[in-house]
């Protein structure tokens, strides 16, 4: 991704100097989190016009400090090339930042054991259509796709796999140009990420349809947390998880999604797939 400015939004408190599963902990007073986000992946995470991170990451954050009151907040938005740099070298105490599962992260970092989303790639075609719903029912259409995106080169195999007549119109990744030649009719279909591609229809005032794709080797991932590999980071993703299943359970991860993500649940992959 692109390197964007470096902004810190403070929170309320100053941070003093005893440590407690790496926060800084005022005497008497609550442990000081830091949270580092991108902070320019809307709608999951972004900086306001008044400073200030916002976005899904960010909300679900507050929603789990305000169930741990031994603790304050402050979001650290920081370029991604260095996030994980600056997360080892102690600059925060996580990150939150639309992190999917992955191997190699699972065996550098300490990854929350609870998920608080999913994604996938999605069919995205234009509203009102009903003959798009499953990579069959691409058979004889021309599908927009951005020269050697994963979702490219998958759907690239997918056609060598099963021999379907399918049309790849290659373009530069751009998605309001997709999107442009959706609503024109120039083409059928992409294949993207629904919550991001929804928020640039809005954006250009087009009206898509999204349909999940479930087939095999289109998998759903789920949404992590992640932790420094410290027993301080431990610790504190153990009572992160804790809260995370309260507000699963509670129904609170269900709205902060609805409100975030275009009214749409996508904190389970049941969820996610059925495009609740």
């Amino acid at each position: 991704m692109k390197t964007r400015t470096l902004f810190i939004v403070m929170a309320l408190f100053l941070a003093g100097t005893a440590l407690f599963a790496g926060a800084k902990k005022e005497s008497g007073g609550p442990a000081f989190i830091k949270v580092g986000t991108e902070g320019a992946m809307p709608p999951y995470n972004y900086v306001t016009e008044q400073g200030e991170a916002d976005g899904y990451d960010i909300a679900v954050i507050k929603a789990i400090i305000a169930l741990l009151p031994e603790y304050r907040v402050e979001f650290v938005p920081t370029a991604w090339d260095g996030i994980f740099v600056a997360l080892e070298g102690g600059d925060f105490d996580l990150i939150a930042s639309f992190l999917g599962w992955r191997k190699e992260r699972e065996e550098k970092y300490y990854l929350s054991t609870v998920s608080y989303l999913w994604t996938g790639q999605s069919l995205i075609f234009k509203e009102g259509r009903t003959d798009l719903r499953t990579l069959k029912d691409l058979e004889g259409k021309k599908v927009a796709c951005g020269v050697g995106s994963a979702y490219t080169t998958r759907l690239e195999e997918y056609i060598k796999e099963t021999g379907a007549n399918i049309e790849i119109v290659y373009n530069d990744g751009n998605i309001a140009n997709t999107l442009t030649e959706i609503d024109t009719g120039r083409v059928d279909a992409t294949i993207s990420s629904p919550a991001t591609t929804q928020l640039a229809a809005n954006t250009l005032g087009y009206k898509i349809g999204t349909a999940s794709l479930t087939e095999e080797g289109w998998t759903a991932v789920p949404i992590h947390l992640l932790f420094p590999k410290t027993e301080k980071g431990k610790a504190l993703r153990d009572q992160f998880d804790t809260v995370l299943k309260q507000l699963h359970s509670n129904g609170t991860l269900r709205e902060i999604s609805r409100k975030y993500l275009f009214g749409k649940d996508y904190t389970t992959k049941e969820a996610l797939l059925a495009g609740a």
